[in-house]
Order: structure tokens, then C-alpha cells, then sequence
């Protein structure tokens, strides 16, 4: 049996056993986007999980950011590490624990998919600011973009063997995700993202991503940019190539230079190898 029957309830179900900490990144955003957030009211947003208010304590005691005198609470570690890279570490975080197991399904290890999260992540990041749009959800959106194939590879797992998904067949990706559980990962994930209350700026940029719709959505454009980006340099994952369109109409679709996107890419490369230093 090839086939999988697939159900909004059933993809929410598995969605709440992940880890909480994507949930608090939703709440995140809002806080950096208001000029007047101090960072006692992230530090507070943080201890509503303590296993990632632990990690994050650990990060700013790491050798990513040496100090003469250990941190000891997370007040001092937000300090240390400052607003924009709180927001950048848990995101990492977040996805660093989907890294623990592999995903043969879509023929994909975890830690592959960790590194297409945060590199495409840090691409949008980068690109966003100079397109003028919201680099928190920007990056959020890069982030997660894959989680409804964590999902939909979870639940094929609950199943009787599923074929899993090969590039050289003759069906696309979406193809074959369309005919193993009747929807396409990207919209999986939308409808996830959802559900934990992320802004409709973001969940509209994974849907529309593999087929941007032009100037009225800019994000699904720089989305489809990022992950193309991000293919080239060696963080692709199987299968996402064929829906990449051609960089030179996106960049003028979404206002963005082929200068601003190397350096965006310049500045996403130091910044990933500082994040997975600080991931140890």
C-alpha cells in the first residue's frame, strides 16, 4: 500500500508532539517587532520552556561567546547574546531537535535538513532587509517551511510501508506527495504554522513558495530565492530544484539586486558557521 490517508486532524495530532519550542518563536515575533520590547519581557516569554531557556544558557556559557564569568540566568543570557540572535538561536534550536532522527521518506538525513533550515533561514533573514519586508517573519519562514514534511513523513511512519520519494521517478516531488497523502508538503506546513498562531505573512510565503505568485507576495518570492540559494552552496533538499525559477525575475520581482543578494549570501554563510558553533 502506497498511499496514506491524510487528514487536517491527523497532521495537527502529530504536529503537537513536537517540541513547543516553534510555538514560542510565533510569540517571539512580535516582541522584535516592537520598538519598546526590553529584554525582561524575553527572558519571560523564554522560561515557559525550560529545556530551551537551559539550552539557550548553555549557548551563552559556549565558546561561540566566551566570557571571563559564567551566565547563570536567562536575563543575562539574552543580554550577552542579544535580541536578534535570541531570535536566530531558538530558531535553531528548534530545529536542531528534528535533526536527532533521519527521514529516508524524502531521502534526507536530519542533520542535512537542519542545515536547509538555517541556511535558508539566515538567506531570507539577509534578503528581507534589503527588500524592505519583516526579517522575523522572513526568517521564520525559512526556518519551518519544512515542517509539514516532518509531518507527513511521521505519519507515513504510523502506515504500512509507503515507497518513499526518489527525484529520477517520473513524478515531481508535489506529485508525489499529492498522490501518497492527497497534499502537497508546503501547504502541510501552512496549515501547521496556523495552527501555532504564526502571522499569515509567513504561512502564505511556505505555501506559495514553489510557485510564487509575483509582487503580491513578496516573502514566496524570496522564499523560492533563499532555497535555491541554498541549493547551489550544497544545503538543497532532494527533489525542491525543479521548482526554483530563474533568479534574475525573482530578484526584480521582489526588489532585490544581484549585489544585495551576494551579499546577503556572504553575511547567511558566517552566520550559519557562528550558529553551529554555537550548537556545539
Amino acid at each position: 500500500m502506497n498511499e496514506v490517508r491524510y487528514s487536517t486532524v491527523n497532521l495537527l495530532r502529530v504536529a503537537q508532539s513536537f517540541p513547543a519550542t516553534p510555538r514560542i518563536m510565533a510569540q517571539l515575533g512580535p516582541l522584535l517587532r516592537d520598538p519598546n520590547t526590553a529584554l525582561a519581557d524575553v527572558a519571560v516569554l523564554l522560561k515557559h520552556d525550560s529545556t530551551l531557556a537551559a539550552r539557550l544558557l548553555r549557548i551563552a556559557n559556549s565558546a561561540a561567546f566566551a566570557q571571563s564569568e559564567p551566565v547563570a540566568s536567562i536575563e543575562d543570557a539574552a543580554a550577552l547574546i542579544g535580541l536578534r540572535d535570541v531570535h536566530r538561536l531558538i530558531g535553531a534550536v528548534a530545529v536542531d531537535h528534528f535533526s536527532l532522527r533521519n527521514f529516508p521518506l524524502y531521502g534526507f538525513t536530519g542533520p542535512r535538513l537542519r542545515d536547509n533550515a538555517i541556511f535558508v533561514a539566515l538567506l531570507m533573514e539577509e534578503l528581507a532587509a534589503f527588500a524592505s519586508e519583516d526579517s522575523a517573519a522572513a526568517y521564520s519562514a525559512g526556518l519551518f517551511r519544512s515542517i509539514g514534511k516532518l509531518a507527513l513523513a511521521t505519519i507515513a511512519d504510523e502506515h504500512a510501508a509507503v515507497a518513499p520519494f526518489r527525484p529520477v521517478d517520473t513524478l515531481t516531488l508535489i506529485g508525489w506527495e499529492k498522490h501518497t497523502f492527497g497534499v502537497a508538503s508546503n501547504q502541510a506546513t501552512a496549515a501547521i504554522l496556523q495552527e501555532w498562531h504564526f502571522p499569515a505573512a509567513v504561512t502564505d510565503a511556505i505555501a506559495g513558495h514553489y510557485a510564487p505568485p509575483g509582487a503580491s507576495q513578496p516573502l514566496a518570492g524570496l522564499l523560492n530565492l533563499a532555497a535555491q540559494l541554498a541549493d547551489e552552496r550544497g544545503h538543497g533538499l532532494p527533489g525542491e530544484s525543479a521548482y526554483w525559477l530563474d533568479p534574475a525575475g525573482l530578484a526584480r520581482t521582489v526588489g532585490v539586486n544581484t549585489r544585495q543578494i551576494d551579499r546577503a549570501a556572504d553575511h547567511a554563510v558566517v552566520a550559519f558557521d557562528r550558529i553551529n558553533r554555537a550548537l556545539g
